[in-house]
């Protein structure tokens, strides 16, 4: 990100004042003090969040009073001021303890209703009170305010100035020019370098202004950078003061509003009593600021609270605390809509909409979104739900036509949407009818169906739910109205596309395609889905989807699959590429013209056993060959000596002449697409954010949605273009390594330049590296690696010996021998280099992990010999670090994100492809164990749902926390009171049933252990076409080629559900393509943590992923929870699966003390 954290402050907080110094005081301009006290007492900002060295800013002042309210000068010629004390620590009110959202704790106030003073970066006032001014602290100039009828004059630049009372002028000192104030009824003018300001009247408070300001005299509002016409009329006592910061404009005030305020990094104590940790205020009155700082009001404590101006304000990252008696943690609004930031951009407003609070921290902006507002004030309130009955079932393919040929011929050409299977909807009431109808397929032959519709149990839609479910507090989401619109929407896409899911693909003569090789093509396709936000949307995006090409299997064969012509004696030997290609599709038989039949459509089970030519099969108790049955029938074949194509039911003998057959176009296969369409894919797929939106909205006018007329028949219209949304941009975390140096983010990514990790293990360990002897590497290169390992470990300080044992094995056998070799003499880390041909990854961790427990490091072949460097080995040594026990880094310590005592916990479950049906799911679950998230423990296990297909929820949650509670408690010597559970691979459908299985049993857990930790779980939600499309070009080209949003972006407003706790979250930096946003559900929240403390805390644990130093998508625990799963499914790839999930995993157990010693072995 490179943008600095603005509400951080430094490790020395200020100091806390006395008890006598809390009681009620007035302020006036201090003298200078230079005591170390002071010096110590004050709140600073960090070295370059301002651009001053903090050795360079000047030091804050002290002032005290006696019992009557009035200054006396204390000894030693110096004033002291109480001091506002920033700390987090816990309020003790009314005998209890008020936690805020964000920390428990926060910063003590004074007891009176007068205001402390308080120090900020380059400028900060105390409030005017009555005829007394507020001690003021700033940088490169101070001036406390002015009371009374008049307004005093002031030159210079680098000024400070004391606050006058009364008639008389008050003392003041201040660096580089010092002026007292004028007295009287005229406000003098004034000039000086770099700042200029004109007289005030009335009794309003006095002004401040910073460096390289400007303000105009009374006579309207203009100047340089920043300018500012006089402010009349009576000052609150309490109110008041005008503040100025850094090259902004602002044109004049009045009434008896608190006077304006304008600047960067300004602070102002808080009035009253109060107490409020990092809360910040804008002031009242017309108002323009970045990063104003006020203490709330009244007797109220809030962490970290912000809050934009009133209405007639402008301002940006304005904060303000919560109203009083109330505890708020971590609250803001932005500026009222069209008004600008600093930097000029608009300032969109964050409202508090809805029962759900919403974030607030980070700087504000725009973005448009790939939802479509729709138009539904003309839509009727209720529409009717119709089952439809279609005999006989099959072929399902031609149920939209047999439906329309039914709505013309039974219906009266009645508008309804068909879904394609068993219901229709209309907004008309329909008769209940029955009646029969034909079809024409493509190929000529008539398909006879008989339908019937009739009504449903309850056949009445809420439509106008969806106009009222956000008002009316509706928790559940109206999904009768929403399934009802998805049918009625997605009627114009049948007719014109192929349809996949929930999208629309173009047919390749329709639209843009590409070749992907092996004989598939890659198409462009509309994805649309209503969802709800503040008001209903419709969600639109690009898909890409890989389907067969459709041409004649000697053309595919020809281009394909033998890469040759193909000529009558041309033979298939070779069919390791051919076979998995045409396993499961159709294929079009087209009968010859002296068969005088029509084509059919086929499944293909495979290719037969012989060609053409040899294979046999019996006909009317006649054994032919398929070549003789052709002749028979007045055929030759023309490749008698390719096989046949297996089709129709597997038990029966169905067989085809290859050269008779085509493959049927639009044909989408639910099959794991192959390494290079995979590759090709991302390639045609990766665009820039402008690309996908030109994209989007050319599908969206080839389907034309508005000028269909059962849509308009429902009322629906959609907009014609995307809906922008608020965004926030929080502030990246910086990263702790060795000695206490810190690594910055930049842009979702940081160096390691200089840096050692931030713990190591001091034994030095010893280590070998293994080698295939049948891959034939050259010795240099195995010694290169070693030396280039033992280099770059020196830099990060990983303690290795100066030597590897340097080993090759022969086949799989000899690398047991050299395991157990290994183990016996207890090295502690083995590299080994994996050929291209021969021992798998998954054979090298199966014996590893399962039979030896040694720790192994694999790296590929083709690595080592072409591609060793310093930053590969670099990357290699963030796993070898975490595998050996270490840590790479943590998070600088935040007290605003700091959790005591937490443990962050992650799980996720891999299904197998939909080809794979008989392998089982793997549960992969992660958790911490140290005190900063940085160490983590797994557990795996196997698991079926019922009928042996998928399980999505984890059935054995209770032993899996039981385990990972136990290593906690191991590591720490106490249980955890925080639990921050990160789900990953759930639908939104599914989240009951993660609370009523996987919670449950987490309860469980700890219930049978004797505690009751905190429970926060929020679901991580990956498959959704939510994108955001920042506007115009990227400002920075080389570093945002694809023109996406920053890392840490969120978005909590108007694309959310208003009554769910729900967050979008870009985290990293997309290398290709539209980056895709991460949704986080949080669907329980036992401790009822702050949303901000969230947002934060999750955004902070991207940056914790040990294996790259990159910011990544989600959060770690939910990340290492799915390497644990993938090591899950390493251990049973290969091996045949006969006994129970259960049974399974009891067979491939991990070496328990393989497991106790490197907890993390599987990073």
């Amino acid at each position: 990100m490179g943008k600095k954290n603005k509400f951080k402050k430094d490790d020395k907080e200020a100091a806390a004042p006395a008890p006598q110094q809390r009681q009620q005081q007035q302020t006036a301009a201090p003298a200078p003090s230079t005591s170390a006290a002071a010096r110590e007492n004050t709140s600073r900002l960090q070295a370059g969040d301002d651009g001053v060295p903090a050795t360079q800013r000047p030091q804050p002042r002290s002032e005290s009073q006696n019992p009557q309210g009035e200054w006396q000068r204390p000894q030693g010629g110096q004033q002291r001021a109480p001091q506002q004390q920033q700390q987090y620590r816990p309020q003790q009110q009314g005998g209890q303890q008020r936690q805020p959202g964000w920390k428990q704790g926060e910063q003590p106030r004074n007891q009176q209703g007068e205001s402390a003073g308080q120090q900020g970066g380059y400028q900060q006032r105390g409030p005017s009170s009555g005829t007394q001014g507020g001690s003021q602290q700033g940088g490169y100039q101070q001036r406390g305010p002015s009371s009374g009828p008049q307004g005093g004059g002031q030159q210079g630049g680098y000024q400070q100035r004391g606050p006058s009372s009364g008639t008389q002028g008050g003392s003041q000192q201040g660096g580089y020019q010092q002026r007292g104030p004028s007295s009287g009824t005229q406000g003098g003018s004034q000039q000086g370098g770099y700042q200029q300001r004109g007289p005030s009247s009335g009794s309003q408070g006095g002004g401040q202004q910073g460096g390289y300001q400007q303000r105009g005299p009374s006579s309207g509002p203009q100047g340089d950078y920043q300018q500012r016409g006089p402010s009349s009329g009576p000052q609150g006592d309490a109110q008041g003061g005008s503040q100025q910061g850094g090259y902004q404009q602002r044109g004049p005030s009045s009434g008896p509003q608190g006077g304006s305020q304008q600047g960067g990094y300004q602070q102002r104590g808080p009035p009253g009593q109060q107490q409020g940790g990092y809360q910040q205020r804008g002031p009242q009155g017309p108002q323009q600021g970045g990063y104003q700082q006020r203490g709330p009001q009244g007797p109220q404590q809030g962490g970290y609270q912000q809050r934009g101006p009133p209405p007639g304000q402008q301002g940006g990252y304005q904060q303000r605390g919560p109203p009083p008696a109330q505890q708020g943690g971590y609250q803001q609004r932005g500026p009222p809509q069209g008004q600008r930031t600093q930097g000029g951009a608009l300032a969109p407003l964050l409202p508090q909409t809805g029962n759900i609070k919403r974030g607030t921290i980070g700087n504000a902006g725009r973005v448009g979104v790939n939802y479509l507002d729709v138009d539904i004030s003309k839509m009727p309130d209720i529409a009717y739900h119709y089952d439809v009955t279609i005999v006989p079932e099959r072929p399902k393919k031609f149920y939209r036509k047999a439906f329309e040929v039914f709505r013309a011929k039974h219906l009266d050409n009645g508008i309804a949407a068909f879904d394609g299977r068993k219901s229709c909807y209309s907004v008309d009431k329909l008769p209940n009818v029955t009646g029969q109808v034909e079809v024409i397929d493509p190929h000529g032959r008539t398909v006879r169906y008989t339908l019937t519709i009739k009504d449903t149990d309850n056949s009445q839609v809420e439509l106008s739910s969806l106009r009222s479910y956000m008002n009316d507090k509706i928790y559940d989401k109206p999904m009768r109205a929403l399934q009802c619109l998805e049918v009625v929407f997605a009627v114009p896409c049948h007719i014109r596309s192929i349809r996949a899911g929930r999208s629309y693909f173009k047919t390749s003569d329709n639209g843009e395609r590409r070749d992907l090789g092996d004989g598939y093509e890659a198409l462009v396709g509309l994805y649309q889905s209503f969802v709800l936000g503040d008001r209903p949307f419709v969600n639109v995006d690009v898909s890409h989807k890989s389907f067969p090409i459709a041409m004649s299997m000697i053309e595919y064969l020809e281009r394909y699959g033998l890469q040759s012509a193909i000529t009558p004696a041309t033979t298939l030997n070779n069919t390791w590429r051919i076979v998995p290609f045409i396993k499961g599709i159709n294929v079009v038989y087209e009968p010859p013209k002296c068969f005088g039949s029509t084509p059919r459509v086929y499944k293909v089970n495979g290719l037969s056993e012989k060609p053409a030519n040899e294979q046999k099969f019996e006909l009317e108790g006649e054994v032919k060959t398929v070549d003789q049955y052709f002749r028979s029938r007045n055929y030759t074949l023309r490749f008698p000596k390719l096989q046949c194509l297996h089709v129709g039911p597997p038990t029966k003998y169905i067989y085809l002449p290859i050269e008779l057959c085509r493959i049927e176009e639009g044909q989408a296969l639910n099959r794991k697409d192959g390494t290079n369409q995979v590759s090709e894919m991302i390639k045609f797929a990766a665009t820039s954010t402008n690309e996908r939106k030109a994209k989007i909205m050319d599908l969206l006018r080839y389907f034309d949605h508005n000028s269909d007329p059962v849509i308009s028949r429902f009322g629906i219209h959609v907009a014609g273009d995307f809906i922008t949304v608020s965004t926030r941009l929080l502030p990246a975390p910086q990263l702790e390594y060795s000695k206490k140096n810190f690594a910055r983010p930049f842009n979702g990514s940081w160096r390691m330049d200089n840096l050692q990790f931030l713990a190591v293990k001091p034994k030095s360990h010893r280590w070998a590296i293994l080698h295939f002897e049948g891959a034939r590497m050259h010795y240099n290169k195995v010694a290169e690696l070693q030396d280039l390992v033992i280099q770059q470990a020196r830099y990060v300080n990983v303690c290795l010996e100066p030597k590897a044992d340097i080993r090759s094995f022969r086949d799989e056998r000899n690398l047991d021998v050299h395991f157990k070799d290994l183990k016996d003499h207890q090295y502690d880390l083995v590299f080994v280099i994996l050929p291209s041909r021969g021992p798998t990854y998954d054979i090298i961790k199966q014996k590893a992990e399962l039979h030896y427990g040694i720790l192994t490091q694999c790296i590929k072949q083709n690595n080592v010999e072409r591609r060793l460097n310093g930053q590969l080995v670099g990357n290699i040594l963030l796993k070898v670090n975490s595998k050996l026990n270490g840590v790479n880094h943590k998070l600088k310590d935040d007290p605003r994100t700091m959790l005591a005592n937490v443990m962050y916990l992650g799980a996720d479950v891999t299904h197998p492809s939909p080809d794979q049906r008989d392998i089982p799911s793997v549960v992969g679950v992660a958790a911490s164990h140290d005190m900063h998230g940085g160490s983590y423990n797994m557990q795996y296990r196997l698991q079926c749902g019922g009928g042996g297909g998928a399980r999505e929820e984890i059935e054995d949650m209770e032993s899996i926390v039981t385990e990972h509670l136990r290593v906690y408690q191991q590591y720490q010597k106490r249980y955890p009171d925080h639990i921050i559970y990160y789900r990953d691979g759930v639908s939104d459908g599914q989240f009951l049933k993660i609370q009523n299985i996987e919670l449950k049993g987490i309860y469980v857990a700890c219930t049978k252990l004797g505690i009751k930790p905190k429970m926060c779980c929020i679901i991580v939600v990956k498959r959704h076409h939510t994108r955001f499309f920042p506007e115009g070009m990227p400002s920075n080209p080389r570093n945002n080629k694809f023109n996406n949003v920053e890392p840490g972006t969120v978005v909590d407003r108007t694309i959310v559900h208003p009554n769910e706790m729900q967050f979008f979250m870009v985290s990293h930096q997309s290398i290709q393509g539209t980056a895709k946003p991460t949704r986080y559900n949080v669907i329980e929240n036992t401790g009822n943590l702050d949303i901000d403390l969230l947002q934060q805390l999750t955004y902070n644990l991207c940056h914790m992923f040990p294996r790259c130093n990159r910011s990544v998508s989600y959060p770690a625990p939910a990340y290492l929870a799915h390497l644990a799963a993938a090591r899950g499914r390493v251990y049973i790839n290969g091996a045949r699966l006969t006994r129970s999930p259960k049974e399974e995993y009891q067979r491939r157990l991990i070496v328990p003390a393989f497991l106790r010693s490197n907890p993390m072995y599987f990073v």
